[in-house]
């Protein structure tokens, strides 16, 4: 008698369970509304109420939509960030959020302090208005700033507003085209503090000997001094060099093709035309000192001459005075 009670309540469990799920499928379109008598959503809450699934104590996992601010935390975040959320912020990850006004903060131990600013990775804040935080153990401190970092286990900051600061002890590759099928650009090596750029070789051709003397007749007409750029200050914003107008008119062509602009002077190619101005310089300093030891040479001679003269007039009685 028993069995058959719990056979028969079986059944309709199993029928009743399959009623359910089958309304479910028929009325897939189905909204539910909470709060709210005309749903627009499948699952669609009041405007300004706040959903929460999880727990908001500190240290457990959640997904709370802060309907007030308009903000979404998820993941695992403390007590006290359920009521600093930032209007209109977005946080995910481990102890994350976004305290400003329209902030992100992602991954672990983020955080967006003030408005419009944006941290992700790990241990990171940014803490200016519209500043950005990126990678591991950065910090910026100012409004506008950017601060970029590699897993090194120090912190690095921002000095300034609107500054950036990136510190990546791998060093830094910048490619700005390909050679061979390897990369052209500049390198700032693990360590170092000048950048490097691709000079070997094996990934050049047509190359072409430069006439030196040439080259320093050109800088001899080149317009060289100090200037500054327009707008800054002319206290504190001095400069030396030449004019691109003037570099490009000088060095802008050889004989096959064009060589930079009218307008910026590429590093490399200034430094080449320093290099060849400088061996010219040693080659004329060389045949300079090779013609100056022949002249002292000869002079010797001439002295030497000079003093066989004097003798053999002593000799006959005679004396250069007397003659």
């Amino acid at each position: 008698m028993k069995c058959s009670y719990l056979s028969t309540t079986m059944a309709k469990f199993i029928l009743l369970s399959c009623i359910i799920f089958s309304l479910i499928a028929f009325n897939s379109q189905a909204q539910v509304g909470i709060g709210i008598l005309n749903p627009k959503a499948f699952l669609h809450v009041a405007e300004g109420k706040n959903v929460l699934f999880g727990d908001t104590a500190s240290g457990q996992k959640r997904f709370f939509w802060r309907g007030d601010k308009g903000a979404l935390q998820v993941g695992t975040g403390y007590t006290s960030h359920v009521d600093w959320m930032g209007k209109n912020s977005f946080s995910a990850g481990n102890g994350c959020l976004g305290f400003g006004e329209s902030s992100i903060a992602l991954g672990w131990a983020a955080y967006a302090y003030d408005d419009q600013s944006v941290a992700i990775g790990r241990s990171v804040s940014a803490s200016g208005i519209g500043s950005v935080a990126i990678g591991g153990n950065v910090n910026t401190r100012h409004s506008g700033s950017i601060a970029i970092g590699d897993g090194a286990p120090f912190t690095s900051e921002t000095g300034g507003e609107n500054q950036f600061v990136a510190r990546f002890l791998g060093g830094y590759t910048l490619t700005t085209g390909i050679n061979n099928g390897y990369g052209v650009g500049a390198i700032l090596g693990p360590g170092q503090s000048a950048w490097e750029t691709l000079s070997d070789s094996t990934s050049k051709e047509r190359f072409l000997l430069a006439d030196g003397a040439a080259i320093l007749k050109k800088i001899a007409r080149m317009r060289l001094g100090s200037w500054n750029y327009i707008g800054q200050d002319a206290k504190q914003f001095r400069h030396y060099g030449p004019m691109a107008q003037d570099f490009f008119a000088a060095f802008g062509q050889d004989n096959i093709g064009i060589i930079g602009n009218d307008k910026t002077i590429n590093q490399a190619d200034f430094d080449g035309i320093n290099l060849i101005a400088i061996k010219a310089l040693i080659e004329q300093n060389e045949q300079l000192k090779s013609e100056n030891q022949a002249l002292r040479s000869e002079l010797a001679l001439l002295r030497s001459d000079i003093e066989q003269i004097k003798k053999a007039l002593y000799r006959n009685g005679l004396t250069a005075a007397s003659k």
